[in-house]
């Protein structure tokens, strides 16, 4: 266990394994270091592997205020300077997507290796001249979430996590777990089933004013127009039974990011790295790797 103090004065945790060139997991929103747990040990093998707890998350602490995806990049920019990293590579998931993107936005890629985003989109709400975002709420359709959707989570979320959250867990999994009545499934096979009593209990211990103040944070960005400054190789995972992006969200990417290629996950949904870890880590090694 390790824990820095970030120029706020909050403490944050992190775990430190292995040797090597420097990858950085960052997890989602309501998850935790704990998430990489079946990526650490084969990473850690042949990289010096840092998965810290993002602020309000796991066993960091929150603070009273600075609940922004600006903060979150500060304090990666000074994880990796308590621990004299000039150079690493970064694997975020879902809004440790957004946090590279962030990151990016302020600092440039120079201190970065390579980027793996996992089952992420640049811009969360649907507009005019975007239809890649998440799947709407009332609609059901892929890419059109709306204002209207995002005021209904919001007051979901506040009003019963204990419920919301179970929502939460279960929608990592795969869209196809749902019938027409968007009731879900548990009793069928699918990818990462053992995982789902441990994901309940997970996201649960979560507080939901800090989830809300984050999610608010995350969908009211729009990072396309960072994408052309992510100038490292960058690697684009997705679950093909995600429930949250269209496949054309990832072509998209592809196009605008200099050096970009895509892997889907066959039979996963929006976390490939737990529901089929061996191929995951695989990609994944071959590369950083390279």
């Amino acid at each position: 266990m390790a824990f820095f103090t970030a120029d706020d004065g909050v403490r944050l945790y992190y775990e430190a394994t292995g040797e090597g060139k420097p990858v950085v997991l960052i997890h989602g929103l309501t998850a935790g270091s704990l998430f990489f747990r079946k990526q650490i040990p084969a990473l850690s093998g042949h990289f010096s592997v840092i998965a810290p707890d993002l602020r309000g998350h796991g066993q960091s602490e929150c603070g009273s205020d600075h609940l922004t995806l600006k903060r979150l990049a500060d304090d990666l920019k000074q994880l990796l300077a308590e621990l004299h990293i000039s150079k690493a590579s970064l694997v975020g998931w879902s809004m440790g997507a957004h946090v590279i993107f962030e990151y990016v936005k302020n600092y440039s890629c120079d201190s970065i290796n390579k980027i793996v985003i996992i089952d992420m989109s640049p811009k969360l709400m649907k507009s005019d001249d975007w239809s890649y975002g998440m799947t709407g709420v009332t609609s059901r359709r892929p890419g059109d979430f709306s204002h209207e959707d995002n005021l209904f989570l919001l007051s979901v979320m506040l009003r019963d996590w204990d419920a919301y959250s179970r929502v939460v867990a279960q929608r990592i999994l795969n869209k196809s777990l749902y019938n027409e009545k968007m009731e879900f499934n548990a009793d069928a096979d699918f990818k990462g089933k053992d995982d789902l009593p441990w994901l309940y209990e997970q996201v649960r211990q979560n507080k939901a004013s800090v989830i809300a103040a984050f999610w608010i944070a995350m969908v009211t960005q729009d990072y396309r127009s960072v994408l052309k400054d992510l100038v490292v190789p960058c690697l684009l995972a997705y679950g093909t039974e995600s429930n949250y992006y269209p496949p054309g969200n990832y072509d998209y990417m592809r196009q605008q990011i200099p050096d970009a290629r895509v892997v889907p996950f066959e039979g996963c949904g929006h976390a490939p790295h737990l529901q089929d870890p061996d191929a995951f880590n695989r990609t994944v090694l071959d590369f950083l790797s390279a």
